[in-house]
C-alpha cells in the first residue's frame, strides 16, 4: 500500500514538474497576422471584423526574448507592447466560446487599454461601428485571448476598427453623389478625348481650343517635343534625374505597404531589416524627397531670373507664377483624390480590400480639405489621405516662401548675400532645434512597428520629415544653384575663383558619405536625449543632400556634360521625365490593386519583391503616360490661356533692361 502511495505522489511529481515545464516553454510569440479564412467566413453569411490586438511584453518571462520588436523600437521608443493585426469570423469564435462559462469568459476579457496603444484606423471614421463596438467587441476580445492563452499562453487587449456587414444583408448599394461625380467627370474626359482626336484626325476645326486641347495625338506631340530654348536644353538632364529619383520614391513606397500586408515570413523581414547596411539604405532613402525639393528651388530659381528679365516682377506676375503651379497640380492629383473619396470603396471585395481600399476611403471622406487645401503635411489631421502627396502639399508651400525670398532678392539685389546666410541658419536651426525639442531620433526610422501604419502616426516623420518648414533647407539650396547659374551664364561671376565654392565642392562629398555611414550607429546607440550632438547630427542630416545636390548643379554649370548627363538627357528618359508627377500622383493606386489579391499565407522573397518593384514602376509609367494624354496635358492647355488673359504677365521697356544691365 505504502508503496503504491509512493508509486503515485511520485507519477504526480513528475505530471507536476512536466507541467511547469510545459507552461514555462509554453510561452511564445504569435505571428503578427492572424486572419481567419475570409472565403469560408463569407460563406456562412457571417460578420467579418478586423482588429489589433496588443500583448503587454511584461507578462512573458524575465529571461524570454521577443525577436519581433526590433532594436530601433527598444531604442528609440521604448516600445513595451507588441502588436498583432486581426481578421475575425464571428462564427467560428461564437463556436468556439459555445462551451465556456461565464466565469472563464469574464477571466479572458481584458477592457484595460495599455499605455501607448494605437488602433491604426480609428473605428470613428466608419459610421457602423458605434453599434458594432457595442455588439461585438466584448466577443471578439474573449476570443481572441482564448486562442492567444490556447496556443502561445498569452493574452492581449483586442480592439476593434472595421465590422463587414453579414453577406446576406449587402445589398447592390446604389452610387452615392461623389461616385456619379467621378463617373460623370471620366465620361466627359472620354467623349472630349474620342471626339476631339476624330475632328482632329479628320481635319475639322483643328483650331478650335478644345480640340487642340484633347486631342490624343497633339498630346502625343507635345510628349515627344523637342526644348524649345537654351535653358531648356541646358537643364535637359533634369528630367531624367526625375526620372531616377520617381523611381527609387516607387521602390520605398513598395516596401513600405508590401510590408505592411499580411505575409507569411514577417518574421524574414524583420530579420533582414537588421543588416546595417539595409538600415542606411533605408534612412538614406530620406533624401529622395528633398532631392525632387532642391530640384524644385533650383528650376524655380532659373525661370524666375529669366523672366525678370523680360516681364516686370509685380503681384500679376507672382499671381500667374502660382495660379500656373495650381493647374499644373490639381487636376490629376483632384481625379485620384476624387476616386479615394468615392469608387475605391468598391473594390472591397476581399480580405485585404478594407485595409487597402475601405479604409482609404474613410479617412479621405473625413480629411478631404486637408488635400485640397494643400496641408496634408502638417501635424493635423492625425490621419492623412493618400499620404504618399504630402510632397506635393510641402512642395507648394515651399514655392511660395522661395518666390517671396526671391522677390525679396530681385526687389533689394544688394541683399542677395544676407538673405541667403539667414535662410542658410534657419535652415540648420530648424531641425536641430525640433528634434532637441521633442527628443527625437536623428535620422528616418527603419521600424517595421510603424510600417504597419504606414508611418501615418510616428512622430519623426509627422515632425521633421512631412513639414515644409523642416526641409526649407534643400529648397533654399536649390535657389543658390539657380541664382548661381544665372550669374555665371551672365558673366557676373567667376566662381572657380571662390574659395567659399572650392572648399564647399571639396568637403561636401565625404560630409555625406559621412553622414550616410553614421546613420547605422544610431540604431545601436542608446544616447539619452536631448543631447546636444544628437540635435547637431539631425541639423546636418536634414541639409547636406541639399548642398551635395545644388553643388552637383553648380558643377554641372562650369564643366562640359559627360556620360552621365547625357545618359540623363537622352530622348527615353527627357520623354519619361514628363510622365513623373502623373506616375508619382498614380503609383500608389497601383500598388494597391497589385496587393489586392495577395494572401495571409503569401511568401515574400527577394526575386518576387524585384518583380514586383519593377512591375509597379513599368504600370505606374504606363498609366502615367494615359494620364498625361488624357487628363494632365487636356486640363492644362485648356486653362493655361484663360489664366494667361485674366492674368497678364507684362514686358519690361526696352529702357529698363539697358539699366538693369
Amino acid at each position: 500500500m505504502d508503496r503504491n502511495v509512493a508509486v503515485s505522489l511520485l507519477v504526480q511529481l513528475l505530471l507536476l514538474a512536466g507541467g511547469v515545464l510545459a507552461r514555462s516553454g509554453q510561452h511564445s510569440l504569435p505571428p503578427l497576422f492572424l486572419y481567419d479564412d475570409f472565403g469560408h467566413c463569407e460563406a456562412q453569411a457571417s460578420v467579418y471584423c478586423y482588429a489589433r490586438t496588443v500583448l503587454r511584453v511584461d507578462q512573458f518571462p524575465a529571461d524570454f526574448v521577443v525577436p519581433q520588436i526590433e532594436s530601433m523600437d527598444r531604442i528609440v521608443y521604448k516600445h513595451r507592447v507588441q502588436h498583432l493585426e486581426l481578421g475575425v469570423c464571428l462564427n467560428e469564435c461564437e463556436k468556439e466560446l459555445k462551451g465556456l462559462t461565464v466565469e472563464q469568459k469574464e477571466s479572458l476579457y481584458q477592457p484595460q487599454i495599455p499605455v501607448n496603444f494605437t488602433v491604426a484606423i480609428p473605428s470613428e471614421l466608419f459610421p457602423t461601428m458605434q453599434d458594432d463596438k457595442v455588439r461585438y467587441e466584448t466577443l471578439v476580445n474573449v476570443c481572441i485571448n482564448r486562442r492567444l492563452r490556447t496556443r502561445y499562453n498569452v493574452t492581449g487587449y483586442t480592439a476593434l476598427e472595421y465590422c463587414r456587414p453579414q453577406a446576406t444583408k449587402q445589398a447592390a448599394r446604389p452610387f452615392d453623389l461623389l461616385e456619379l461625380l467621378f463617373l460623370a467627370i471620366s465620361a466627359t474626359f472620354v467623349v472630349a478625348l474620342v471626339g476631339a482626336s476624330i475632328v482632329d484626325l479628320c481635319g475639322f476645326n483643328r483650331d478650335n481650343v478644345i480640340v487642340s486641347a484633347f486631342s490624343l495625338r497633339r498630346n502625343w506631340n507635345r510628349l515627344r517635343a523637342e526644348p524649345d530654348s537654351t535653358l531648356h536644353r541646358d537643364l535637359l538632364y533634369i528630367d531624367g534625374l526625375r526620372v531616377l529619383i520617381n523611381h527609387l520614391v516607387i521602390v520605398l513606397h513598395n516596401f513600405l505597404i508590401a510590408s505592411a500586408v499580411p505575409a507569411r515570413n514577417y518574421g524574414d523581414i524583420e530579420t533582414i531589416l537588421s543588416f546595417a547596411p539595409l538600415r542606411m539604405y533605408i534612412s538614406s532613402n530620406a533624401f529622395l524627397v528633398q532631392i525632387f525639393f532642391t530640384i524644385g528651388g533650383y528650376l524655380l530659381s532659373v525661370n524666375f531670373l529669366r523672366d525678370a528679365e523680360k516681364h516686370p516682377i509685380n503681384v500679376r506676375y507672382i499671381g500667374n507664377k502660382t495660379l500656373n503651379r495650381l493647374v499644373r497640380l490639381l487636376p490629376v492629383y483632384g481625379y485620384f483624390l476624387l476616386f479615394s473619396v468615392s469608387l475605391n470603396v468598391r473594390f472591397d471585395v476581399n480580405m485585404g480590400g478594407y485595409r487597402l481600399f475601405t479604409a482609404e476611403n474613410a479617412i479621405c471622406r473625413q480629411n478631404w480639405w486637408a488635400n485640397l487645401l494643400f496641408v496634408n503635411n502638417f501635424l493635423w489631421p492625425k490621419e492623412l489621405c493618400l499620404m504618399h502627396t504630402w510632397y506635393l502639399a510641402a512642395d507648394l508651400q515651399l514655392f511660395l516662401m522661395a518666390l517671396a525670398l526671391l522677390v525679396v532678392i530681385h526687389r533689394w539685389p544688394k541683399s542677395v548675400g544676407a538673405v541667403f546666410l539667414c535662410g542658410v541658419v534657419v535652415s540648420f536651426v530648424v531641425p536641430g532645434y525640433i528634434v532637441h525639442q521633442h527628443r527625437l531620433h536623428p535620422v528616418m526610422p527603419a521600424k517595421l512597428s510603424e510600417v504597419k501604419y504606414i508611418v501615418m502616426y510616428d512622430p519623426w516623420i509627422r515632425r521633421i520629415y512631412l513639414p515644409s518648414y523642416a526641409n526649407t533647407g534643400c529648397y533654399l539650396f536649390g535657389v543658390i544653384a539657380g541664382y548661381l547659374y544665372h550669374a555665371i551664364k551672365n558673366n557676373r561671376i567667376q566662381l572657380q575663383r571662390s574659395l567659399l565654392y572650392k572648399a564647399i565642392d571639396a568637403c561636401v562629398t565625404p560630409v555625406l558619405v559621412g553622414v550616410i555611414m553614421i546613420t547605422s550607429l544610431w540604431y545601436t546607440m542608446d544616447v539619452p536625449k536631448p543631447n546636444l550632438w544628437v540635435s547637431l547630427y539631425s541639423a546636418l542630416y536634414r541639409n547636406i543632400i541639399g548642398i551635395f545636390v545644388a553643388v552637383c548643379f553648380v558643377r554641372c554649370i562650369i564643366t562640359p556634360p559627360g556620360n552621365i548627363r547625357k545618359v540623363l538627357s537622352s530622348k527615353l528618359l527627357s520623354t519619361l521625365g514628363k510622365l513623373t508627377y502623373s506616375a508619382y500622383v498614380l503609383h500608389d493606386v497601383v500598388i494597391r490593386f497589385i496587393l489586392l489579391n495577395q494572401s495571409s499565407d503569401t511568401t515574400v522573397n527577394i526575386p518576387m519583391f524585384i518583380l514586383y518593384v519593377y512591375g509597379v514602376t513599368a504600370l505606374a509609367f504606363l498609366g502615367g503616360l494615359v494620364v498625361f494624354l488624357t487628363i494632365e496635358q487636356p486640363v492644362i492647355q485648356l486653362i493655361k490661356p484663360i489664366l494667361n488673359k485674366v492674368c497678364p504677365v507684362g514686358k519690361v521697356p526696352v529702357e529698363q533692361k539697358h539699366k538693369e544691365h
